[in-house]
């Protein structure tokens, strides 16, 4: 076999690996019970906190009406808040990443939350929905800081608006 035969099985390998990944997390996505949340949440400077809940709400305040998204270490009592004010007025003591989005699925606010300390960030988290925006969201949450420098967050979730 030539070198450049060679060096197209290989692509061809790192492809189909890349894809298997990909579905596999989908899969995982899809799998979960609504509810919860499988993965990592990393914030700078400190260990790794394990990603096990999953909470949503429409902020019927604001007047985008968007959906907030909570991946967390703790059960949030998402199913009674309202809006942002809810989390603010009980400042529950926990770990995670919360994702602000729209009714096409974009997210446009981000933050994290360190022993319920809250940090807006911007530019370090990628969100994907598997499919569009209803009742049951489910998707995957990356990294997506070039530099590697800010927090980090992989994991796959699953729930479900009230």
């Amino acid at each position: 076999m030539n070198y450049s035969r060679n060096k197209s099985i290989v692509r061809f390998a790192m492809l189909l690996l890349g894809v298997s990944a990909f579905l596999s997390l989908v899969a995982v996505a899809g799998e979960l019970p609504a509810g919860t949340a499988k993965g990592t949440f990393t914030p700078e400077d400190k260990p790794p906190v394990t990603l096990l809940f999953a909470g949503a709400f429409v902020d019927v305040k604001d007047d985008r009406q968007p959906v907030i998204l909570f991946l967390s270490d703790k059960k949030l009592p998402t199913e009674k808040w309202t809006s942002e004010f809810d989390l603010m007025e009980q400042n529950p003591k926990f770990n995670g990443v919360a994702f602000w989005i729209d009714k096409d699925g974009s997210v446009f606010r981000t933050a994290t939350y360190v022993d319920g300390r809250h940090s807006s960030v911007s530019g370090y988290f990628d969100l994907k929905l598997n499919g569009a925006m209803g009742k049951d969201l489910t998707g995957t949450v990356k990294t997506s800081d070039p530099a590697g420098t800010g927090p980090k967050a992989d994991a796959t979730f699953h729930v479900t608006l009230k």
